[in-house]
């Protein structure tokens, strides 16, 4: 008789193993059949789940940019900060990472980027921006209110600032320009964020 599991139990179950053949045998040479064989399930179960090989991949890459998120609320919403020491931390957290998905695994990290996951790549972009983009624009509020900033548009600006580089960073491309001209990306992108928040300080 088949072992009847919680379905998130399950589900992480179905990550897990999916991550891990990914890792040894690459996202291409990986088929549903292989996770089904790994975990001893049926194709129904699976597909219970997850509808493709791909909505498999999806979820594992959300589950890597919990941390991201969890990390830049705790940064938007720590009230000993003042908003200059926030901006900081974000940049320091978040924008200096090579990847902003935060991918570990190069086997993963190669799959999103290939062209066939382009759609899925857009959907986890317009994700992590807007979730950037609403705790962004609470930091560019509170320096408003400390006097540090005198941005007009606060969501306006933030929505620009993060869409921006949060398409720009996880496009194929960028991985393809080599480490020192991704840097100079980022030096660019801090110098840009300066000018916005402190243009009239």
């Amino acid at each position: 008789m088949r072992e009847i599991k919680d379905p998130e139990v399950r589900k992480a179950e179905i990550m897990e193993a999916a991550k891990n053949l990914f890792y040894k045998k690459g996202y291409l040479d990986t088929t549903t059949q292989d996770i089904i064989n790994s975990l001893g399930i049926s194709r129904g179960l699976l597909y219970y789940h997850f509808k493709s090989k791909e909505d498999i991949l999806f979820s594992i890459v959300e589950k890597h940019i919990e941390p991201i998120i969890a990390r830049f609320r705790l940064i938007t919403y720590d009230n000993k900060l003042s908003a200059k020491e926030k901006v900081n931390a974000f940049l320091n957290s978040t924008i200096i990472e090579e990847n902003a998905v935060n991918v570990e695994d190069y086997s993963l990290h190669e799959a999103i980027h290939l062209p066939e996951n382009t759609f899925m790549m857009d959907k986890i972009n317009h994700k992590l921006s807007y979730t950037m983009t609403e705790f962004f624009a609470e930091i560019i509020t509170q320096g408003n209110r400390e006097g540090l900033f005198n941005v007009k548009y606060p969501y306006e600006t933030s929505a620009f600032l993060m869409v921006g580089y949060t398409f720009v960073v996880n496009n194929r491309s960028f991985h393809e320009i080599g480490l020192e001209k991704a840097t100079e990306y980022l030096r660019a992108y801090r110098h840009l964020l300066n000018l916005t928040l402190y243009s009239d300080h």
